[in-house]
């Protein structure tokens, strides 16, 4: 949150509601001017000042006029409260009342009505006089007289409650008269510490709380202050916020006004069927950073706002996915009017002005499909912006009540919901699981690969086989021992390691020399009179340095290597083993040459080419050992990868867990929980899908009827009390026996069943690979509590009512984000008490965090969740137009609250007590 606002609606002020000029006798400063006085007010950064001398209203036409020449000079705003702080005499007792007054009112209003207290003389002396009216006289005075009463340092001297440690009959008079609204207090927690009497605890606290510097000298005004929310300085909006000051007044340092990190700036329609058709005027929503209320009679145009959000957003993909009526509806929307939508062909456009972090951006939507999808404001102008993805650079959460309504019917949709949440970072996830998913499906069609290249290996065994049997006769005929030893010398020799390791090795080491050398450095990236320059240079230097030094040692290295070869080479020429070698080589040419005399060369070359055959062989069967290690490599990559699907399947759960512990918590109206793997809905759907069994093969696959199948007993875990904790066991027993199937080793299946799935892994074996990387969704349990009032007892949401549904669905949706929410007519289905303790509380929750656009026909969102801007839908000559747009705190919105909403004018009353429309 950051930021202040200054647009329409409300908005907070900061008030000093007790302050002295030198009209009062014990002023400090008797000589301060009232430019002077002005500017000390000023600089305490006040928004308005009440003007409260004692018994006197003699400067408040002096500032007034004053402060009208310094504004009119640029000075910054200030609005002034005529006022009077009045000494009553009571009984025996004096005590200080305040009275404040429009800004509208001049120092003959505060004469006339100290003369209608009494108080003729000693004007500004707080001791020299008094009224002659009793307590609840002087109030009435003050309120026939437009003003407000406010019980003056209500805890110090002169105050109402000074000393006061038990609520005499007088006293509790005093405090419940309906005109008092509000008590100055110098200690806030005065009346609220342990020890205090519970009856004058409980009095005090229906007065609003407020604070006044009692500034007798200019450098104490707003010394001590209150903020104050409505959406104009008067007095009225000052009487609205007193009345209702459990929201709507705060004590504190810190500026209370802040926004969103995002929030919707407003909404503009340009040249739709029914609404901004003139292209001379569009249709303007301007939009507040927090709570705003969109009211209207039927047809007014209330949902084209929504839908009209939606669409800019580019958030009807959304809606679409749902299908049904709520899609339909929409897609009709979208329509040009010549086919009964309300879109105008090639000239429809729809504008939403969002800002995000100070920026200002607009998403632009246009019926000709043309033209830059966002812009942003350069200070003066919109510029055309990169848009990138939109949907999740401005994230909008927009549901109607049917939508709600929806998801409280099929609440495995609120997934979506929560890994939109940035903490659950699911985009990250998704990427993750992909990749091991990819992994697992490439390692599984390598596998494939693998063993296909294995299926010769029993023929090459048999043919090795006889090769041995004839070598091993024909040794053993007479020249066994020469062929023998040549045979060994020969094998071993081939066993030596080659030259080209070493080869290699010495031309991969000289390869990393060409790495070693830094890129150029990049001098025209630099000014000449760049002071870091040279720094960097030396640097850069200095690494490049380094690296040819490194150069250097690795040729050096790579020279000792070819050395060592021509060592080794030179070392196994000389060896006696070589010798040996030569030797056999020598012995078997002799017999070779004999035996080509005697005329039996035949055989001789049967036997060179039986040994030469039996080497490819070996080798054949060295590659063949070579990919069964690779096989059993990847089978166990394999493993892994499935293994890691699971971990990320837990790590989703765990943080889906964690966001609805800190979203949902102790949540006094739902309660949600997930299963591991539990959402069985669409198992058939997806079994059927991947294995394409179309409505075939009821009876093996799933039969409700018969109870039998191969998914039955996973579809109806919770049906046969299966612990959640079987729950993975389950699915991969489903997976087993699927693949027995597939193999003809399980029984019990229809023989149509068995041959589908040998055929099919046959044709598409990768098809038994996608199923190995699924399993089910979790399953979202949520339960509600069905009184309130029993906080402790909750039910599961499927035997609930339409509107209890809906308020758990709703009490969700409210509960986290700080994304604009913007909802429609959220109150269907849900009853009064529904709306007040469970959406109102939490609306004015939200509002302190994000934006919530709510369009409702219910005075209790409007009112009681104290939307701080109002806009009032109407229709005039078939167009839609925004009739007023303001907070509560203006009268003629207070006026369409009654008239338009049902049940209004009693929202009002209930929420201001005795507070009238004229």
């Amino acid at each position: 949150m950051h930021s202040s606002w200054v647009g329409k609606g409300s908005r907070w002020w900061k008030f000093d509601f007790h302050t002295h000029t030198p009209a009062s006798r014990d002023y400090k400063a008797p000589d301060i001017t009232p430019e002077e006085w002005l500017q000390a007010a000023r600089d305490a950064q006040l928004d308005a000042v009440v003007i409260t001398d004692h018994n006197s209203g003699e400067w408040v036409d002096r500032l007034k006029q004053a402060n009208e020449r310094m504004q009119q000079e640029g000075a910054r705003p200030l609005v002034l409260f005529p006022g009077v702080e009045i000494t009553v005499g009571e009984s025996s007792n004096r005590v200080h009342l305040l009275a404040m007054f429009d800004p509208t009112c001049d120092g003959n209003k505060i004469t006339a009505v100290l003369g209608g207290c009494g108080i003729y003389s000693n004007f500004g002396d707080s001791e020299g006089t008094s009224t002659t009216t009793g307590f609840v006289d002087t109030v009435a005075r003050i309120k026939e007289a437009g003003g407000i009463a406010i019980l003056a340092h209500i805890d110090q001297e002169k105050g109402v409650l000074h000393a006061t440690t038990t609520l005499n009959p007088e006293t509790k008079k005093t405090l419940e008269n309906d005109h008092i609204l509000a008590a100055e207090f110098y200690d806030l927690e005065a009346f609220d510490r342990d020890g205090v009497n519970p009856e004058l605890r409980k009095v005090v606290a229906r007065l609003a709380r407020v604070q006044g510097s009692d500034a007798h000298r200019s450098d104490i005004i707003g010394e001590r202050y209150s903020w104050l929310k409505m959406s104009r300085l008067n007095l009225e909006g000052v009487r609205i916020a007193l009345l209702d000051h459990r929201y709507c007044v705060r004590n504190q340092q810190a500026d209370p006004n802040s926004v969103p990190d995002i929030f919707v700036r407003g909404l503009t329609i340009q040249q739709m069927q029914h609404c901004g058709r003139d292209p001379n005027r569009p249709c303007h929503l301007e939009l507040h950073p927090h709570l705003n209320t969109l009211i209207g009679g039927r047809g007014t145009g209330k949902s084209t706002m929504i839908e009209s959000m939606r669409i800019a957003a580019r958030r009807d993909a959304e809606l679409k996915a749902l299908g049904g009526k709520l899609s339909d509806q929409l897609e009709q929307f979208m329509k040009r009017s010549s086919q009964k939508g309300v879109m105008i062909e090639k000239k429809t456009e729809i504008f939403l002005e969002i800002q995000k972090r100070n920026k200002r951006y607009r998403l632009r939507w246009m019926e000709s499909g043309s033209g830059n999808e966002l812009e942003e404001w350069d200070g003066s102008n919109w510029q055309p912006s990169e848009a990138g993805n939109l949907l999740e650079r401005f994230p909008l959460s927009i549901y109607s009540q049917k939508q709600i309504y929806e998801l409280a019917l099929n609440p495995k949709g609120i997934l979506a919901i929560i890994d939109r949440a940035p903490e659950i970072e699911y985009g990250t996830w998704k990427e993750e699981w992909t990749r091991v998913e990819r992994r697992f499906l490439e390692l599984r069609s390598r596998m494939r690969e693998l063993n296909g290249q294995l299926v010769k290996e029993g023929e090459l065994r048999t043919k090795l086989k006889d090769l041995e049997n004839d070598i091993r006769d024909y040794e053993e005929k007479g020249y066994g021992e020469v062929l023998k030893n040549y045979q060994r010398r020969t094998r071993q020799l081939n066993s030596l390691p080659k030259e080209s390791i070493w080869d290699d090795l010495a031309g991969n080491i000289r390869g990393l020399t060409e790495n070693a050398a830094l890129p150029d450095f990049p001098e025209h990236l630099f000014e000449p009179d760049d002071p870091f320059m040279r720094e960097i240079w030396t640097i850069h230097q200095q690494g490049t340095g380094a690296l040819r030094q490194i150069a250097g040692e690795l040729e050096r290295l790579a020279s000792q290597v070819e050395q060592a070869r021509n060592d080794w080479k030179k070392t196994v020429a000389d060896s006696e083993w070589n010798q040996a070698v030569q030797a056999s080589r020598s012995v078997y040419e002799t017999l070779v040459r004999e035996y080509q005399e005697k005329g039996h060369a035949t055989a001789l070359d049967d036997y060179g080419k039986w040994t030469q055959q039996r080497q490819t062989l070996q080798q054949e069967f060295n590659r063949m050992e070579s990919i069964i290690k690779e096989i059993h490599k990847a089978e166990k990559d394999a493993q892994a990868t499935l293994a890691r699907l699971l971990e990320l399947r837990a790590e989703l759960l765990n943080r889906r867990n964690r966001f609805l512990e800190d979203t949902i918590g102790q949540n006094k109206y739902v309660r949600m929980e997930l299963v591991p793997f539990g959402d069985v809905s669409s198992v058939e759907e997806i079994y059927r899908e991947y294995l394409d069994l179309g409505d075939k093969f009821t009876s093996s696959v799933y039969s409700r009827d018969e109870e039998q199948g191969i998914l039955y007993s996973l579809i109806h875990w919770e049906d046969k009390n299966v612990s959640p904790e079987t729950l993975l066991q389950k699915i991969q027993q489903v997976k087993s026996d699927t693949l027995a199937v597939s193999a003809d080793t399980a029984f019990g299946y229809h023989k149509t069943f068995v041959n589908r799935l040998k055929d099919l892994a046959g044709k598409k074996p990768e098809v038994f690979d996608r199923m190995d990387v699924w399993w089910p969704e979790d399953l979202l349990r949520v339960r509600y509590c069905r009184d309130l009032k029993k906080p402790d007892k909750f039910e599961i949401l499927e035997k609930g009512s339409a509107g209890q549904r809906a308020a758990a669905i709703l009490a969700f949706l409210l509960s986290h984000g700080t994304d604009p929410m913007i909802i429609d007519q959220p109150e269907e289905d849900l009853d009064n008490a529904l709306i007040t303790d469970l959406v109102v509380e939490q609306m004015h929750q939200n509002k302190n965090r994000r934006q919530l656009i709510v369009v409702t026909h219910n005075p209790n969102i409007v009112v009681n969740a104290d939307a701080e801007l109002i806009h009032v839908m109407k229709s005039r000559a078939g167009q839609v137009i925004i009739a007023a747009s303001d907070g509560m705190d203006d009268k003629s919105i207070l006026t369409e609250i009654s008239t338009i909403l049902e049940g209004g004018r009693e929202a009002l009353e209930k929420r201001y007590r005795r507070l009238t429309l004229e």
